[in-house]
């Protein structure tokens, strides 16, 4: 599910803005990946 993540956010922003945000921010990360998670499970 993390790769389809990196893949959608990398598709929508730029390639390896999910990698730059996990480097840098790792907490917005995990927000934006649960976030993710939670709409699509839900």
């Amino acid at each position: 599910m993390i790769q389809l993540f990196i893949e959608l956010t990398d598709q929508i922003f730029w390639e390896g803005y999910a990698g730059e945000l996990a480097k840098d921010n790792p907490a917005v990360f995990q927000l934006e990946l649960a976030d993710f998670m939670n709409a699509y499970n839900g």
